[in-house]
């Protein structure tokens, strides 16, 4: 699989009426889609296939790109 690079990234809350960061890592272009905004230091690169199949270019919820074993999040065919 390919390897892609996932930002941590802020959006605006309309409810609270603030910015809040998103539970979900992202790739550049999903984050511009949603019209959210990176936080620049965070990039981490991934797999491909740690991407979420409901949202194009994210992650699931509190994904953790620094997970290491434990337990496991996806089965690959």
């Amino acid at each position: 699989m390919a390897i892609v690079t996932v930002y941590q990234w802020t959006i605006y809350d309309i409810k609270n009426d603030e910015m809040i960061k998103s539970r979900r890592w992202a790739t550049k272009e999903a984050i511009e889609w949603v019209h959210g905004t990176a936080i620049e230091n965070t990039g981490v690169e991934i797999d491909e296939g740690s991407l979420s199949r409901e949202l194009q270019g994210m992650t699931a919820r509190n994904f953790d790109p620094y997970a290491t074993g434990g337990f496991q999040q996806q089965v690959r065919p």
